[in-house]
């Protein structure tokens, strides 16, 4: 009755199931993606993407096309926080505080000293076509759009899906070795019954995708997010995000833009408002001159939670993206999450398929992942707070008397010692907000080194900054490998621009012919890739700073996972096969 097999069926053509599709092809693993949707989202959605899966999208030939697509960096490099754009009242069109994020500015030489890949800004309204063309380039035949996933039944060998082509109503029945959840949680989860535990919806978002001409509002031509908060007549502070979306212009010359506000419980939903009160709404928040021109292109409605899955995986069943977590857009770590779980998945399938690694290899992406998102969630949502609790820098008290707020924001800008009192004492508020733009230690400082699929060294961790602030480099196993510069024949070259999508890396130091030759047996045996490369023979560290963050001195080596995790590392050994087979070993779950 099996209408198709397939090594690996993916639910969901969002960012996490397109992206699980390009790097299992590029893994030499067949797969079948369905999508109940006809099309990617028409709306802008996520739209930053962290230097770290900027870095996973590089080895995979999709960096390059992002930029392009994408905003400059110099539209992309700050956030900005206005009273609103347009109004008259004294307090109207001011700034309240600007400052770099994501790697812009004050923060460039941190972040390009811990990642050879910048951020990139792209909505997945553009995102999500660009994946899916790659994807359908790379497994023609493997991308199935209209289609929806209705039932899911699995053995000890297999998991058997049924699936109807919505068009025409045909059936279709599936069996597939493994399946991955990407859907967003609206079917695979369900089916398997796994609870999302956390905090349930607290909050509706609405997003209106607009097009306008902003420009004659804005004064920087940098800021990746403007956040208004305008206090309305009756003497609230009310919240919008204005987000520029290019597609082709960029910064305060976009043509289209996100703006996005929150409705809290209690009052009607914004499923329930009419289209035209919520762009009243909005319009009455930024303070926009009566008529001037704004087209809708759609509005979308979203409940916010901070929940996590209690399981990834059920059998041969895995849950990725916002199937496996869900929460705020604070901090821009929703669909960055969902692109690396896929990478840390898809490889290991890749492992266990090919027979290189054993099954419990699959046991790892749960517990490597899944403290991830905890974290994750955790710093989403107190990041929303903290956005909420910043605007009591203003003096703005909610249910005070209008004449009290109002007055409270003319003084904060007065030009007196007061207002320049207030102003800088906002400040202070405004800069506890780096931890929701400036967090390079959350975005790179994920370990898996307690997860059991490395081989300890007896190394301590750096110490960990509890804000999230600052990331330390490391080779200890189980870290991410350092980024450094090295060169071949000249030309600069990333340590992560070494990695090749599926094959291990032996990184050596100094002499590396007893490597080289124990790194072909190896993969031999283990029946994997591993790709060698040197530094001090083909590679050269000049300015030192590999051979600092290393760990090991010279005739050391570090093996490398294929997801850029290290696997193990040692210094001078006379018998670098054993380091070589206990590595593989740890990293591939093979007992024998």
């Amino acid at each position: 009755m099996t209408d198709l097999t397939v090594p690996v069926l993916i639910v969901g053509g969002g960012g996490s199931g397109l992206a699980a599709s390009v790097f299992l092809s590029d893994l030499g693993v067949p797969s079948l993606l369905i999508e109940r949707h006809p099309s990617t989202s028409p709306h802008p959605k996520a739209h930053i993407l962290n230097g770290r899966t900027m870095e996973i999208l590089a080895r995979h030939g999709l960096a390059d096309a992002i930029y392009r697509e994408g905003s400059p960096p110099e539209n992309s490099s700050a956030m900005v926080w206005l009273t609103s754009l347009g109004g008259d009242a004294p307090y109207d069109r001011k700034v309240l505080y600007r400052t770099g994020a994501y790697g812009g500015h004050q923060l460039a030489q941190r972040y390009a000293l811990a990642c050879g890949s910048r951020h990139g800004n792209l909505g997945q309204r553009w995102l999500e076509p660009l994946l899916r063309n790659q994807a359908e380039e790379r497994n023609p035949g493997g991308v199935l759009f209209g289609h929806q996933l209705d039932a899911i039944g699995q053995d000890a060998d297999g998991v058997d899906a049924t699936v109807t082509e919505r068009r025409t109503g045909r059936t279709l029945r599936i069996r597939a070795r493994y399946l991955i959840g990407a859907d967003g949680g609206k079917t695979v989860g369900p089916l398997l019954d796994v609870p999302m535990l956390g905090t349930p919806t607290f909050l509706e978002w609405i997003n209106l995708h607009v097009r306008a001409d902003f420009s004659p509002f804005l004064k920087h031509d940098d800021a990746i997010v403007n956040r208004v908060c305008s206090l309305s007549e009756d003497g609230r502070l009310q919240h919008c995000g204005v987000v520029p979306m290019g597609p082709k212009q960029w910064g305060r010359h976009s043509e289209e833009w996100t703006l996005m506000f929150a409705r809290p419980p209690g009052g009607p939903s914004g499923a329930e408002l009419p289209d035209a009160e919520v762009v009243r709404m909005v319009r009455d928040t930024l303070k926009l001159p009566d008529g001037y021109p704004m087209h809708i292109n759609s509005i979308s409605h979203w409940p916010v939670e901070g929940t996590v899955a209690e399981r990834f995986a059920v059998g041969r069943v895995f849950l990725t993206g916002d199937a496996a977590h869900r929460h705020p857009p604070s901090g821009a770590l929703g669909l960055n999450t969902g692109i690396q779980d896929a990478h840390n998945l898809t490889w290991k399938l890749a492992a266990v398929l090919s027979g290189a690694a054993g099954p419990n290899l699959l046991d790892g992406y749960q517990r490597e992942r899944r403290p991830v998102a905890e974290r994750v969630v955790e710093r989403a949502l107190l990041s929303l707070f903290n956005q909420i609790a910043i605007s009591a820098g203003t003096g703005v008290v909610a249910g005070a008397a209008p004449e009290w707020n109002k007055a409270q924001l003319t003084a904060l800008f007065a030009d007196t010692e007061d207002g320049r009192l207030r102003r800088a004492l906002l400040a202070e508020y405004f800069d506890t907000n780096r931890i929701t733009s400036a967090h390079l230690g959350l975005e790179m400082g994920y370990d898996y080194a307690d997860a059991g699929f490395v081989l300890p060294d007896g190394s301590q961790p750096p110490e960990t900054d509890p804000l999230g602030l600052a990331y330390v480099q490391t080779a200890r196993p189980g870290h991410r490998m350092p980024h450094a510069w090295l060169y071949r024949d000249g030309v600069r070259v990333g340590t992560h621009a070494l990695l090749v999508p599926g094959a291990f890396l032996l990184l050596t130091s100094g002499p590396a012919d007893g490597w080289v030759a124990a790194a072909e047996a190896a993969a031999t045996r283990y029946r994997t890739r591993i790709t060698v490369a040197a530094v001090g023979t083909d590679l050269v560290d000049r300015d030192g700073t590999w051979t600092e963050l290393r760990g090991h001195a010279d005739g050391g080596a570090l093996l490398v996972r294929p997801d850029g995790f290290v696997a193990a590392r040692t210094g001078p050994t006379a018998d670098p096969p054993a380091m070589l087979d206990n590595g593989l070993r740890a990293a591939l779950s093979v007992t024998a």
